[in-house]
């Protein structure tokens, strides 16, 4: 295993994915699939853990640090794509009231504000969360 990936948290990590996606698509069969989200937690913080224990030499804030510099890196260019993708097919497939609240929608979530309240109580857009549907 030279190449340092673990093919036990692999599996772990494909079980949680799959459960997550069941509980998406199919909540009726899959309803503690939420649970995989737990596990994707429980992964992070055995690899930080894992890395603060291979690189002890250096102090544990800067591995901390480049830790999640680099999730970050592979992470946000994946986020503000979607968002922009999203923004586009938006854009060619609904009207232009959707598109405007959207937009707004969008902007929010570009700033990682998706989930502060709003004062329009009637907001619509597809980054904004629906609580009605989490039940």
């Amino acid at each position: 295993m030279s190449s340092g990936i673990r093919k036990d948290v692999q599996i772990i990590r494909g079980f949680a994915i799959l459960s997550v996606l069941g509980f998406h698509f199919f909540p009726e069969t899959f309803p503690n699939g939420y649970l995989g989200v737990d596990q994707f937690f429980v992964i992070s913080g055995y690899l930080m853990c894992l890395l603060l224990h291979k690189s002890s030499q250096k102090p544990w804030y800067s591995l901390i640090a480049h830790f999640y510099f680099r999730r970050l890196k592979r992470i946000l260019p994946l986020y503000f794509l979607i968002i922009f993708a999203t923004l586009l097919s938006i854009s060619w497939i609904s009207s232009d009231f959707l598109f405007v609240k959207n937009l707004k929608s969008a902007k929010k979530a570009l700033f990682f504000m998706s989930n502060i309240p709003e004062e329009e109580k009637a907001e619509i857009g597809y980054f904004r969360k629906v609580s009605f549907l989490k039940i």
